[in-house]
């Protein structure tokens, strides 16, 4: 290979006013353009390494550094993006720290932290920083294939252009001069930083609940919840096909610590009563609910019809939802409506359920409030701006709600606990008319789920929120194969994870089980 000082490549990188201080003194013990001569390092077995000019790189870049100091921190973004450009060239980078308090586990715990591409080797006795004068960080020391110190400093910059990019690239000492960052000691005195993981570990696992139910043949509308006890509770209905006079609904369980959905139960079945959508939730009483819609159209019905006309059914149970109370009609017998999702818990304690409704004639959603954590149950506000409601608890005590509705899903807020609402708006998500779901995480991020598209029930994306549904950021596909991929529901349990369950193109219903940082980071540095 060619030696460093052979190569000539004019392009310039730009990364704005951000630079490094050179950490030269008055004098060096190796001058440039002098060798360098032999260069012996540490590495995490505490075996020496003895790091040698070869034809196999162009050029070596000693990199000072330390796990300890913001200022390397601060720098780590810029010199990430340069080592990904001289890599190309045939530099390698070496990570030197000379701060003998720092341990070879530390400063490997630091760099999978930080995701650099390089490692960190130790100078444990500063005998390379003393022999190259360094004695401030982050500084570099470019040597190249001949063993000749041909740059020492730090990243001076000059119109938008670093030094030691400069010297890389063109193979010159370039003197720039620029805004700076204040450089670190060599060692620094602080303590070992508290990492913050900044690259997460993702977790992402996937499953249909079952392939087959005797008796059913297409399966739709699925809710989850978590018991007091850990269980996961997934019910949907079933049967011949949407209406059908066998619609039936039918509840998993995944016991807590298990992986495998049991055998699905039915607990349910039309004709009489004929259910059709319910939601599993529980309440402020650990008490497992199921509220269900009983369809009050004479059958019988065609595919797809009698869900303007239902009304509203309640079990509970007190044992994780092992057994179950007899059915009783939920609230008032003229509220006719639907349910969808599960209900969000308030700060105050109460828990307002969302639902798809008719009141006088106007189709829309109405919010139940169920007081003391659902021991009592109200009418709260109604809109006709959408239906099938999610819903949300703000930071400020405010709820906001987005609604089912094309070709955007539309939203509003409410200041009052979901006794008023304001009128509906369309959001920035787009929605082919098909369910919706949202929830808020323990950290107070929100994720939605829906139908990406205007037209189709695919792809079924999820998304993310950092300000509370005031903007979303990318959408993530769930599934995105032809087919119809729709009505999820979704929810976190205690661990951290996120659940997601939704039907799968009516054969089955699907589960989804991640963690937030499988929708923060697509790559991890490598």
């Amino acid at each position: 290979m060619t030696s460093f000082r052979c190569f000539r490549v004019f392009t310039i990188l730009a990364v704005g006013s951000f630079v490094l201080l050179n950490g030269n003194s008055a004098s060096a013990s190796v001058e440039l353009g002098d060798d360098v001569g032999e260069i012996t390092l540490m590495d995490a077995r505490g075996k020496e390494l003895a790091v040698a000019p070869t034809k196999e790189r162009a050029a070596a870049a000693f990199l000072f550094l330390s796990g300890r100091s913001e200022a390397v921190d601060q720098s780590l973004e810029a010199i990430s993006t340069l080592y990904r450009k001289h890599r190309r060239l045939g530099v390698v980078y070496i990570g030197v720290c000379s701060n003998n308090a720092e341990s070879a586990e530390e400063l490997a715990e630091y760099a999978r932290d930080r995701g650099l591409i390089f490692t960190i080797y130790r100078d444990p006795t500063g005998t390379l920083s003393q022999k190259l004068d360094i004695s401030t960080i982050p500084s570099v020391a470019l040597v190249d294939g001949t063993g000749k110190l041909v740059h020492r400093g730090g990243l001076e910059s000059r119109a938008g252009q670093l030094a030691f990019d400069a010297a890389v690239v063109n193979g010159i000492k370039p003197k720039f001069e620029g805004a700076v960052v204040t450089p670190s000691p060599l060692a620094p005195t602080e303590q070992k930083q508290k990492l913050h993981d900044k690259y997460g570990a993702i977790s992402f696992s996937s499953e249909l609940l079952f392939e087959r139910i005797p008796g059913a043949s297409v399966y739709h509308c699925s809710t989850i919840a978590e018991a007091a006890n850990g269980d996961l509770l997934c019910l949907w209905y079933g049967g011949s096909y949407e209406s059908a006079d066998d619609q039936t609904l039918f509840l998993s369980r995944r016991p807590a610590g298990e992986r495998t959905w049991g055998k699905p139960q039915a607990l349910i079945s039309g004709p009489d009563p004929l259910p059709g959508n319910g939601v599993i939730f529980v309440d402020g009483h650990e008490r497992v609910w199921i509220i269900w819609c009983r369809m009050e159209y004479t059958r019988p019905l065609g595919r797809g019809q009698g869900w303007d006309n239902c009304r509203l059914m309640s079990r509970v149970s007190t044992d994780h939802g092992f057994t179950w109370s007899k059915d009783s009609e939920f609230l008032d017998a003229k509220l006719r409506a639907v349910p969808r999702n599960p209900p969000v818990r308030l700060a105050s304690g109460d828990l307002v359920l969302p639902l798809e409704a008719n009141v006088d004639g106007v189709a829309g959603s109405i919010f139940l409030i169920g007081a003391d954590g659902g021991k009592q149950w109200r009418r709260g506000g109604f809109t006709n701006g959408g239906n099938q409601p999610a819903v949300i608890q703000r930071n400020d005590k405010s709820l906001f709600s987005m609604m089912r509705h094309a070709p955007r899903i539309t939203q509003i807020e409410s200041s009052d606990g979901g006794e008023t609402w304001t009128k509906a708006t369309p959001s920035a998500l787009r929605c082919p008319d098909s369910g919706i779901t949202m929830t808020r995480l323990a950290n107070g991020h929100v994720v939605a789920v829906f139908n990406d598209s205007e037209l189709a029930r695919t792809p079924l994306s999820i998304v993310r929120s950092v300000d509370e549904g005031r903007t979303w950021e990318t959408p993530f596909h769930l599934e995105s194969n032809p087919g119809e991929y729709s009505y999820p529901c979704i929810i976190q349990t205690g661990d951290g994870k996120i659940h997601v369950t939704f039907t799968f193109r009516r054969y089955s219903i699907k589960h989804v089980e991640l963690n937030e940082d499988w929708l923060i980071h697509t790559e991890r540095p490598n």
